[in-house]
């Protein structure tokens, strides 16, 4: 309220310069949405404390409703320099369950909270497994980190770090208690594990209720779902691996969209965040059939990633994408070794006649190749 009155008064100052406006009006709206989730915080915090609150589960794409995470979170990720990341673990028919969004929506809000206060380099990765039977959904971050004899006290009611590093943060230190309580209503599980300056991982733990994947176990017979086991089989055997060398989020998101989605390709796709994580990839996944290379990432470029996978990979197709597309940029990037180039930003025809270019010329070499 301080920030909120305080500043208030000083913009009535008409010799206020619109810089210094600016900056005022920034604060007091910083301070509004601190209060904000102050209020909502203590409102939750209320309302659990009843012990009257009931999980309301509905059909629910898990899939969709992270990407819906993730754009709201993405906003604040960029203001503080910090990329994020969503990882998808099953397609959008087995990702769709019965849950409670709103609790769950405030489970991962808070721990997405708390790794953007905590992490000032390195990244925000979240996004979900499906093991042993159960959802593993998790939030990793590479900030502060938490001590081993703090580990369990986090999840306690007014819990904070006090420390140096976190004096200037606010909050109640009610948000991992709040998640705690939620977590419980989805009859799931939080957990942790943290090293002090390496960051730590969130990890909740829910059933597994598909919906569909229910129907299917009521209606279907033991021999319709042998057919169904072989149709998957022989779909997965005939899947293409696509690796993804892309640093921004969105744009691989983007791209996953329009293989998946736009283009409905039969694939399973691969992501490296820079051009190290595309070398180590290939070299460990001889699977790999394309790849889309971005020529601008960190650690290692498209450039150099591209010199070193072709030393071992020859014979892998490897289309650039970049947002340059003169002249001397095509040429740089064929003497490069690059199969193809795409502009950006990327159009759905551009793309499929890229892969159709190379699927026509990885026939013609199958074809070369069994006649000698």
């Amino acid at each position: 309220m301080n920030g909120i009155l305080g500043f208030t008064k000083f913009l009535n100052d008409p010799n206020l310069s619109d810089i210094k406006r600016k900056h005022y009006v920034n604060i007091i709206q910083s301070s509004g949405n601190q209060l904000m989730r102050t209020m909502d915080d203590l409102l939750e915090f209320s309302k659990l404390g009843t012990k009257q609150v009931k999980a309301i589960e509905k059909e629910v794409c898990l899939n969709d409703f992270l990407l819906e995470l993730f754009t709201v979170f993405d906003v604040k990720a960029r203001e503080n320099k910090i990329p994020l990341y969503l990882r998808k673990g099953l397609n959008d028919k087995q990702s769709t369950i019965l849950i409670d969004e709103s609790k769950l929506n405030n489970v991962l809000g808070n721990l997405l909270e708390n790794a953007l206060k905590f992490t000032k380099e390195g990244f925000i990765e979240f996004g979900y497994n499906l093991v042993d039977s159960k959802l593993e959904i998790y939030v990793k971050d590479t900030g502060d980190g938490i001590k081993p004899k703090r580990q369990k006290s986090v999840f306690e009611r007014f819990s904070k770090e006090e420390e140096e590093s976190t004096k200037n943060i606010g909050g109640l230190g009610l948000g991992l208690w709040i998640a705690r309580e939620n977590t419980n209503l989805l009859e799931g599980k939080i957990t942790l594990k943290s090293k002090k300056h390496k960051g730590s991982t969130f990890f909740v733990t829910l059933p597994y209720t598909p919906t569909l994947g229910n129907s299917d176990i009521k209606t279907s017979t033991p021999i319709l779902k042998e057919e169904e086991q072989l149709e998957e089989q022989q779909e997965e055997d005939h899947k293409c691996n696509i690796l993804i060398a892309e640093d921004e989020e969105i744009n691989f998101m983007f791209l996953e969209i329009l293989l998946k989605k736009q283009i409905d390709l039969n694939c399973n796709i691969i992501h490296a965040k820079n051009g190290v994580e595309a070398v180590e990839i290939c070299q460990k996944n001889r699977e790999i059939d394309f790849v889309l290379m971005d020529l601008k990432m960190p650690v290692m470029d498209g450039f150099e990633a591209i010199k070193l996978i072709k030393q071992f990979r020859p014979e892998l197709p490897i289309v650039a994408q970049t947002a340059f597309s003169s002249t001397e940029d095509k040429e740089r990037v064929f003497a490069a070794g690059f199969n193809d180039f795409l502009s950006k930003p990327i159009s759905k025809e551009a793309l499929s006649d890229v892969i159709n270019r190379q699927k026509e010329q990885k026939r013609i070499n199958e074809s070369i190749n069994f006649k000698n």
